[in-house]
């Protein structure tokens, strides 16, 4: 279809002519309400200083608080009208290479479909306002945008020669080899960190550049290369060449996860083994100084505890093999290992176990002696234990009590593992596998372990440590803090529980026998507010029930009908209903579902329900409350998917308020998720809790009429 008029229904549509073409651009602008999304080439801010139409178009939209997202290609040569760009947009940022050129808002999409020359406007267009493809866009766009940087970093780059700095993947093969070749040439110095499979690589693709920076040594116009890697009689006559070559080696058996280079300026890694010299998939690369400190630190760490590829290459042809790590099989075997490092420590021993039930086993078998032993010798030890505090409280309390040179920190439960670390004095670890957990018996419970007398391996696990151990010390921190105020909370709530009673009931009564109109305003005032106050410790100590897992449901069959009926009931006859501004109807008609019935704590599934439509009340000045109920198959209805019972009653309150505000939406159903000074935040989630606890879920969105929204729950049906 052709034309230029506005879209009425749902389609695509070509225009013609750079006169249609520059007026459906002004229209788009002119009608969009909230946000502009463009994404253009480095040829099109031209268009939008140059063409006063649309220069006065965008003003005028960021007037109306039109929030426009523009990404273009920042150059030399369009700088200025960028810096004039960013005057009336409200964010600039710059794509490198960028070649898309489209506009999309909420609801249209608009792009060229043809252009005449660069800084011309299109002869044709494409718009659209078809949900698929404008999603679709959208998408694009978010993608583009999220790697684009500020244009305020471009500009001062381009303006004063600044370095840029970025990370980028590389996945083409041939780019990879380019990119390579051109971190190396650049080099100043080079560290090279790869595996046996990477030597081989390194040797086909890079090996006569390599020479070319040995040769630039010998002028002293270059640091030199330096080679770790992996050699064994399979690769030690390549070792060999590269070392004839000028490239200093050296030789480290436990090589780290990842092959990388590093120069003076950029950091390669990828994570592939390269076997046989193949070529590499996927590569980082990066100029951000935090890498290339991190690349050359590991480097420097592996270089200094590595072994002279001189003398490695003598030791395999000699059939000298030197091992610093070793696999254990046998329990037994690992246990007695473990005893030997421990004896032999000088300085310190961490041990990190990877649950409560592992930690029980050791003291079972004696390890708490051990620990004695050497702390004595004024040898440190520190433990860490994932596990709560129910589980761990009484045990660690007797060891802490015998043994109170022990420092002994838990971290949370979540962090269980299947390994156990052992690192003495920095300088070697043991790993143990924690084959079956729930074993009495520690030669039951344990796997295969590995050993390794490697510095490195031993500082990182070391490093490990120390940041789990400060997790530890920030999660006590946090227990403390809960429990204060958890029992603050509950503490408060039932003080205020006590005079609030009387007040309500002493005030009802006096309210009953004066005639004066104002002073039974005054005192309907003072009723209506406790009341509000009685109902907010209510909830304060439903939440302290359910966070302390004490909320005991008092199931028993009845209509739901007749709940959402007496619950509106109740609601309509309420002062506050009564006496509101608002004009509300709410609308409940049951129709064909005349006896629904579950079974629930009903009290708990009328205050699920009072919270709804409470909730809509709220967030409705004028209009209607809609309660609808239906019954649904199990596979339906809402998230929760562990229940058996193949039907599921489901009750929507649908509202025409303000809707749902899109930063509360992730959080809605948490504490305190609320943007409103009328609320505590604790209605919903009381209400999920309460729900969930049923075997049913709970659910909310914005209608798609815009107009309010709509707060869904569902419960398994005992009989329809």
């Amino acid at each position: 279809m052709t034309g230029s008029s506005y879209l009425a229904t749902e389609g695509t549509e070509i225009l013609y002519g750079e006169q249609k073409v520059i007026e459906q651009v002004l229209q788009f602008v002119s009608k969009t309400t909230t946000k502009i999304n463009a994404c253009v080439d480095r040829t099109r801010p031209l268009l939008a200083i140059e063409i006063e139409s649309l220069k006065k178009c965008f003003i005028d939209a960021k007037k109306r608080e039109v929030r426009l997202n523009y990404v273009t290609e920042i150059t030399d040569e369009n700088i200025s009208y960028c810096k004039e760009l960013m005057g009336f947009i409200t964010e600039l940022r710059h794509l490198d290479g960028i070649k898309g050129n489209f506009y999309i808002s909420d609801t249209e999409y608009i792009a060229p479909a043809i252009f005449h020359e660069k800084g011309k406007p299109a002869s044709q267009m494409i718009r659209s306002n078809v949900k698929e493809i404008v999603e679709h866009q959208q998408y694009v766009f978010d993608t583009l945008w999220s790697k684009a940087i500020s244009a305020e970093l471009k500009i001062r780059e381009i303006e004063e020669g600044l370095a840029h700095y970025e990370s980028r993947i590389i996945e083409n093969q041939d780019e990879i080899i380019k990119e390579i070749s051109r971190l190396t040439a650049d080099s100043n110095k080079l560290y090279t960190c790869v595996s046996a499979g990477g030597m081989q690589y390194s040797y086909n693709y890079f090996f006569e550049l390599n020479k070319k920076l040995v040769d630039k040594q010998k002028k002293g116009e270059h640091e030199g290369i330096r080679f770790i890697s992996n050699i064994n009689k399979y690769n030690v006559a390549l070792a060999r060449i590269l070392l004839d070559a000028g490239i200093q080696i050296r030789h480290v058996k436990n090589m780290p996860p990842m092959s990388f280079g590093v120069s003076d300026k950029e950091a390669a890694a990828t994570i592939e083994k390269m076997e046989g010299g193949k070529k590499v998939q996927s590569l980082l690369i990066s100029n951000e100084p935090m890498y290339v400190t991190h690349f050359t630190t590991i480097f420097e760490e592996l270089w200094k505890d590595g072994v002279d590829a001189a003398d490695r290459i003598k030791n395999i042809e000699e059939g000298v093999e030197s091992t610093n790590i070793e696999i254990i099989e046998n329990p037994r075997e690992s246990l007695k290992l473990a005893s030997n490092m421990v004896k032999s420590a000088r300085e310190e021993v961490l041990r990190i176990y990877p649950s409560i039930n592992a930690f029980r086993r050791q003291v079972k078998i004696g390890a708490m002696n051990l620990f004695k032993e050497i702390t004595e010798h004024n040898v440190k030890v520190r433990i860490i234990i994932p596990s709560d505090e129910r589980q761990i409280r009484e045990i660690v309390d007797e060891v802490s009590f015998a043994l109170p040179q022990l420092d002994i920190r838990c971290i949370d439960k979540s962090l269980e593992t299947h390994i156990g670390i052992i690192v003495v004095d920095k300088k070697e670890s043991l790993i143990v596998e924690s084959k079956d957990d729930t074993k009495d018996n520690y030669y039951e419970a344990a796997g295969l372990s590995a050993y390794s007398n490697s510095k490195p391996i031993a500082l990182s696990y070391a490093s490990i440590f120390e940041s789990l151990w400060k997790q530890g010390e920030l999660y006590e921190q946090s227990k403390v803090y809960n429990r204060m105020q958890k029992e603050f909370i509950d503490v408060a709530a039932h003080e205020l529980r006590t005079p609030i009673q009387p007040i309500i009931s002493l005030t009802e009564v006096l309210h009953s026998k004066i005639e004066d109109i104002q002073q039974k305003e005054l005192l309907d005032i003072v009723i209506r507010n406790a009341k509000r106050l009685r109902r907010l410790v209510e909830d304060i100590l439903d939440v302290t029930k359910i966070e302390s897992n004490s909320l005991n449901l008092k199931k028993e069959q009845f209509n739901l009908n007749e709940v959402i009926l007496n619950t509106i009931k109740d609601i309509k006859a309420s002062k506050e209903f009564q006496y509101s501004a608002k004009i509300i109807k709410i609308l409940y008609e049951p129709q064909q579902y005349d006896s629904i019935y579950v079974e629930a704590d009903k009290g708990r599934i009328s205050q699920v329900i009072f919270n709804l439509i409470s909730n809509s009340i709220k967030f409705t000045k004028d209009g209607d409350i809609h309660i609808t109920i239906s019954v649904i198959e199990r596979e339906q209805a809402g998230y929760n998917k562990n229940n058996n019972i193949r039907q599921h009653v489901v009750v929507s309150v649908r509202d025409t308020g303000e809707g749902i505000d899109p930063e509360i939406m992730p959080r809605l159903f948490q504490k305190f998720a609320s943007k409103s000074f009328q609320g505590t935040g604790l209605g919903l989630y009381l209400s999920k809790n309460i729900v969930e606890s049923h075997g049913g879920s709970i659910w909310a969105e914005n209608n798609a009429d815009g107009k309010g929204a709509t707060f869904s729950f569902s419960l398994p049906v005992t009989n329809t």
